[in-house]
């Protein structure tokens, strides 16, 4: 096994200047580094990727930062993200800002302070955009729109939206429910699945009810109590429209109360998580294109790394209904969403 020794021999140099070139702390000579650098990547001391990274002044690392890890759609697509930029050569930094300014500021700070090479930002809180175009390295919004010079990628929510109303509109459903309630102060494009989810079914004489969303998901006790409201206070409720977790506790609530699914209410779960699979019944979702979100946000932002321009501002992927047994008709029919859309950035 090569050791640092054999490095400082085979650059000349004593094994003193070889860390300080691996830390980047210390005065060493520029001809000096480069030596150590070569040798460093011909001896295969370290990762080649990481030797590299070294030699074009980079960090090898992307910070993703998120709402919580602890919700399964940001876990899940967290990992997408991380085994893609794993396959690229590079590390991920996760940053939970636990739906915080404090925290996301907090993340800020420490960005400008440590080097990373780019940033994927998919929170939910609502720093100014301009906070994030004066960290002067490359960014990319998941789900989340920032500025129009910073690309966006999302899942088609629109049609999202329109897709469950369908659904529960097809299944019979007159007294429908959604937790879904809205930020105006954060511009995410999720956030528009609740206003044509409303307007479908209002549209068509269905009468709506919103319970606004819960901003702290790692309290599941909160989604119980949420079920259990929204039963109390609307016991002929017949259509519920809600993320996984609000889906799998109506489901819960409903079950362990004589409350037959989908004979008596019908759910349609939003997002299609691994959680939804392991339900019973099968549930109904309007599944989320994890893994191409993820692979879409890995692609724009390693090329604005590497000093590529991109042409994409807004990259929207198409979503596709998972038919269960929580709504009536044929379990095994699925709808999957013709296309996405891209909008090209202003030149």
């Amino acid at each position: 096994m090569t050791t640092i020794q054999d490095v400082a021999k085979h650059a000349g140099v004593g094994a003193a200047t070889v860390s300080r070139v691996l830390s980047g702390n210390g005065y060493v000579k520029q001809t000096t580094r480069e030596r150590v650098l070569r040798s460093i990547e011909e001896l295969n001391y370290t990762p080649n990727e990481m030797a590299r990274n070294l030699f074009h002044g980079k960090s090898g690392i992307v910070a993703v930062i998120i709402p919580e890890l602890a919700h399964p759609f940001f876990s899940e697509m967290v990992s997408a993200i991380e085994v893609e930029l794993c396959n690229l050569g590079y590390q991920t930094m996760v940053c939970n800002t636990f739906y915080e300014k404090n925290y996301e500021l907090r993340y800020l700070e420490m960005l400008k302070r440590q080097r990373v090479d780019g940033i994927i930002f998919g929170a939910h809180t609502s720093l100014a955009a301009e906070m994030y175009q004066e960290l002067r390295r490359p960014v990319i919004g998941l789900d989340r729109r920032l500025a129009d010079t910073i690309p966006l990628v999302a899942a088609d929510h629109v049609a999202g939206g329109r897709m469950a109303a369908e659904e529960l509109i097809r299944s019979g459903c007159r007294n429908v429910a959604q937790f879904g309630g809205v930020d105006d102060n954060v511009s995410t494009p999720a956030r528009h699945r609740h206003y044509v989810f409303r307007r479908v079914v209002e549209e068509n004489g269905l009468t709506c009810h919103s319970y606004p969303k819960q901003p702290n998901y790692s309290a599941y006790n909160t989604y119980q109590e949420a079920a259990a409201r929204l039963f109390a206070e609307h016991p002929d409720v017949d259509g519920i429209f809600g993320t996984d977790l609000y889906a799998a506790a109506c489901l819960q609530y409903a079950l362990s109360h004589g409350i037959r699914v989908p004979q008596d209410v019908k759910i349609v779960a939003y997002d299609g998580t691994h959680m939804t699979r392991f339900l019973d019944p099968d549930m109904t979702t309007i599944c989320q294109p994890i893994e191409k979100l993820a692979n879409e946000s890995v692609r724009l932002i390693t090329e604005l790394i590497k000093g590529n321009e991109i042409s994409e501002r807004e990259i929207i992927l198409p979503v596709r209904l998972r038919r269960g047994n929580t709504t009536t008709g044929n379990a095994a029919a699925e709808s999957t969403e013709a296309a996405g859309t891209v909008t090209q950035l202003q030149q």
